[in-house]
Parts: structure tokens; sequence; C-alpha cells
């Protein structure tokens, strides 16, 4: 109870305690008095007036916090122009809210791969872009309306809003951004942390097996497989993209590339960063050669068959060559009369004993293919006859 209702109360009381005390002359002096204690327990619309309660919820575009003002408070009701960064997206767009205990807005970036939307958070890891990658700001105040925005980068002064921001400098940079409101309130300003990253990653193929250049023609077997590998030092490789002789093109998932039908084939590939930079499409033609090379055994003089058996003279020189009409002979291996290895042949070969010999020989060429092994077997005779005069009498 008021401490003006009190008095009035306790005043009323005492006129009755008066009234009763002395006698009321007439009817209308008792009337007075009733009407003036009537008059003292009746509230005062000129002193109290009651209060009614009106309850505003405001929203923030990034929370879902509400703010109730005050029922004794007459200032306006408080609330920042809220910032979000909008772009058109080409393809996939992604958009993150933030929790409703922060008070961050949305950040997106448009490049050729995309619109990208991440939260002005300082605390998280910064995202990678490339100068071809701009900023949108836009914000909005459903009160006073919106002023301006303004914004900075680094160190930088800030500068009025008009044109989507874009970076040239290659690596680190900090974006600060905030909206300003009519009445003059500020956003508080949000921080986006990005790296620009405006080198293409490196490609290369890489081969289980050596492969063998000859004029402008790069050789290789059946047996080879091939990897691509991309390497990217700043914002590190998204993906490698390849094709085989023109069919279509499909991301490489670190299989190995096999090509088993003799002849050319190409291998198209590039790669793409995780800045949305793409390297210069190459192309990798290799020649397949599955041809087995031939090799040969060729005496000097011919043989001679006595009695079904092969016989060489002792001058008989044995010369072996090979021949490959791909990628050509390495080199040609020989072994003779049962030894364990093939050693390299490097000049004819020549049997200075009687007896029977075997020649065996292979070759390999340049990709590694190897021959079927020619066999040849004959006898030497290198030891002249005996002739004995016997007289002979009558």
């Amino acid at each position: 109870m008021k401490k003006s209702s009190i008095i009035f109360l306790l005043l009323g009381l005492s006129l009755a305690i008066y009234a009763q005390s002395k006698p009321i002359s007439n009817s209308g002096q008792m009337e007075r008095i009733e009407k003036s204690i009537d008059s003292l327990s009746a509230p005062t619309t000129t002193t109290s007036t009651t209060s009614t309660t009106t309850t505003t919820t405001t929203t923030n575009p990034s929370s879902s916090s509400s703010y109730t003002p005050s029922s004794s408070s007459s200032a306006p009701i408080y609330r920042a122009p809220s910032s979000t960064v909008v772009t058109p997206a080409p393809s996939t767009t992604s958009t993150f809210t933030p929790a409703p205990s922060s008070n961050l807005g949305t950040t997106t970036t448009s490049s050729s791969f995309g619109t990208r939307s991440f939260t002005g958070d300082p605390n998280k890891p910064a995202m990678f872009v490339n100068s071809k990658t701009t900023f949108d700001l836009a914000s909005a105040d459903d009160l006073s309306g919106l002023d301006f925005i303004e914004y900075k980068i680094n160190e930088q002064e800030y500068t009025r809003y008009t044109v989507p921001i874009s970076l040239s400098k290659e690596g680190p940079a900090t974006i600060m951004y905030k909206a300003v409101d009519k009445v003059g309130n500020k956003e508080n300003a949000q921080v986006i942390n990005v790296i620009v990253d405006n080198t293409p990653p490196n490609v290369m193929v890489k081969s289980s097996e050596p492969l063998y250049t000859m004029g402008n023609t790069v050789y290789t077997s059946a047996r080879n497989a091939y990897q691509l590998l991309a390497e990217d030092s700043i914002s590190g490789v998204q993906q490698i993209y390849y094709s085989v002789d023109n069919e279509a093109k499909q991301e490489y998932k670190n299989q190995p590339i096999k090509f088993e039908k003799s002849g050319f084939h190409v291998i198209n590939y590039y790669a793409v960063d995780n800045a949305g930079n793409v390297s210069q499409e190459n192309s990798y033609i290799i020649n397949v050669d599955n041809v087995k090379p031939t090799v040969d055994i060729k005496e000097s003089m011919p043989y001679i068959m006595i009695n079904n058996k092969v016989y060489a003279k002792k001058e008989t020189v044995f010369t072996l060559t090979a021949a490959d009409g791909q990628s050509g002979i390495k080199q040609i291996l020989v072994k003779k009369d049962g030894e364990t290895d093939f050693v390299p042949y490097v000049e004819p070969l020549t049997f200075g004993t009687s007896g029977d010999h075997v020649i065996e020989a292979k070759s390999i060429d340049n990709v590694g293919n190897e021959s079927d092994i020619k066999k040849v077997m004959f006898s030497n005779d290198i030891k002249a006859p005996n002739t004995v005069i016997k007289a002979i009498s009558n």
C-alpha cells in the first residue's frame, strides 16, 4: 500500500471518531462528513496512475534470443543493424547460422566455383580464397533504417562500403565490417580471416616403370602403371581430374591407370586447389609397345648333316642378331653349353673343342619386352683324321 493511501485512511478514521464524540447538528452536516470520507478513500488520478507493462520482442536476424524493454523505461528500443554478406550463387550456396548467444552475421564469398557463406568468427580457421573471390556486404535495420556499412582490410582505416570487396595480394588477410543505422546505432564489428591463394597447384604423372624416348616418341610397356600426383603449398589440393584417350573427364581417386592395348594413348589432367585455382590442363602421350622383339643365331658356315647329326666346322663363327619394330633393342643375352645364367652378348662366338655344343639367346627391347629364347644344338669336330700308311708285300 502506498504511503499517501495510508495517510488518507488515517485522516478518515480521525474524522469518524470526531463525529462520534460530537453531536451532529443536522443531517446535512452528516452527509458532508460521509462525502469527505468517501473522497479520501478513493484513488486520486492526479497523483497515481496505473502502469501498463508492454512487452516488445525484437529478434536479431542472426540470433533467436529476445529483448524485452522495462515497463518504466521511456527510451526507444535499441537494436543494432545486422550486416551480412550476400552474393548470387552461380552453383551451390551454403549458409552458416550462428548460435543464439553470438552476435555474428554471415559472410558470403562468390567465385567461379560457387558461393560460400561463413560466419565472421575470428576464432574460426581462415578460409582459402583467390583474387577472383568477391565479398558482398548487405545489412538491414527495420526501425530507423540503415545509414551505411563500413569495412577495413588488415590495419587499414575503415572505409564506406560501395562495391564488392576483393583481395589482390596473396597471403593472409583480415576483413572487419560493421553497419550503422540512421540514429547512430553501431553494429559490433565482425571479423573474417581469409588466406588468398592465387597460385594453381602443380600436377605430374609418375610411372611405375621407366619410359624410353626415341625421337619425339615416348615408349612404354603394357605392364606400366601411371599415378597422378599434385601439390599446393598454400591452400592444398582439392581434386585432380583426368581423362583417358579423350573420354569424359572424371575425378582421380588414386587408382593406377594402365594401358594394355598397343599403340598411342593420352592422359589429359589438371588439378584444383582449395582456393579455386585451376592448373593448366596437360597431356601425357605415350606409345605402348607390347610386341616381343626377335633374336637370331647365324652361323658363318653351313652345317653338315652326318648320320642325322648336325656338325659345325671348327672355323664356324656364330653371330647373334635381334630386331624390334617399335622401341628398339636394348640388349642381347646369351648362354652356352649348359651355363646357368644369361650374360650380355658382346662378340661372335667360336668353339674350340670337339663335342656337342648348345647356344641359347634372347633379346630385350627398350621397354622390357623379352623375346622367345632361340636355341641351336650342334657338334663340333676339330680333330683332323690320322692317316696311317701300310706297305703291302706280294
